[in-house]
């Protein structure tokens, strides 16, 4: 064979290697194209969002919550809601951490909602309710007041354009003094309704039908310990307890009833 004809056979041989190469290959994409046609019309007819449970939601209602996470278009589809917040959750539902949903089947989802913990609220001057955790940051600015979260008032700090995330604006002494009351409450079981600072130092506390007054910060987890086995007895009453004067070498606890 000549030179020239081999090169003719082996040409062809190449086009038709080549040939078979793009049928394997446009096969490949076709197969591929199909099944995933196929699967984009399974989600789209056979996923409808039908029903929708929520739980560990209190502040928010399930409406609510629904506004927040289904609002866009492709939201009637369970595959799409369950994908986007997988992909891309929401940071800012107001009171809420995270939320979790999951397929129950195809057209049913679970919403699953953990909301925020906080550690106490103050007013600010507009009269909006800060909310704050144990690290004395702001975890929310909101209109909706919360009636089981403790109360802070101090009459020498004045709150306006709070920003979530950043600290609450108190002076290092003072800030300290308020986490370390609430840390001491929380610690020995009592929970107070409200809290307040007055400003020549001293420090009261509402319980129930009680004003607990514990003076100045002097000795306060002491006073908060002797409060654990004194409110069991007199919390029936209603008055004034006095700590203010307490101290290791003034043990003497004075209850002034109401008239």
């Amino acid at each position: 064979m000549s030179k020239k004809r081999r090169e003719v056979v082996e040409e062809k041989v190449k086009k038709r290697r080549r040939h078979i190469l793009r049928t394997y290959f446009l096969s490949i994409f076709l197969g591929l194209a199909i099944v995933l046609l196929a699967g984009f019309l399974i989600v789209m007819f056979f996923f409808s969002r039908e029903n929708v449970t929520f739980s560990g939601n209190t502040v928010l209602t399930d409406g609510q919550l629904a506004k927040y996470l289904f609002e866009e278009k492709y939201s009637e589809n369970t595959i799409y809601c369950w994908g986007k917040n997988l992909l891309f959750p929401r940071k800012d539902i107001p009171f809420v951490e995270s939320v979790s949903i999951t397929l129950e089947n195809p057209n049913s989802i679970k919403v699953t909602v953990k909301e925020k913990s906080f550690y106490g609220k103050m007013v600010d001057a507009d009269g909006h309710t800060v909310y704050f955790d144990q690290q004395g940051k702001i975890n929310e600015v909101s209109d909706t007041q919360l009636e089981n979260v403790l109360l802070v008032t101090m009459e020498d700090v004045e709150l306006k354009d709070e920003v979530i995330g950043e600290e609450l604006p108190l002076k290092s002494k003072r800030k300290k003094e308020l986490l370390s009351l609430i840390s001491s409450l929380k610690e020995q079981g009592i929970v107070a309704s409200a809290l307040h600072f007055s400003s020549d130092g001293s420090i009261t506390i509402d319980y129930n039908q009680i004003l607990i007054n514990l003076g100045t910060s002097s000795n306060l987890d002491a006073k908060i310990l002797r409060l654990k086995y004194i409110l069991p007895q007199i919390e029936e009453e209603a008055g004034t307890l006095h700590l203010e004067d307490w101290s290791e070498g003034n043990r003497d606890i004075v209850f002034e009833k109401a008239q």
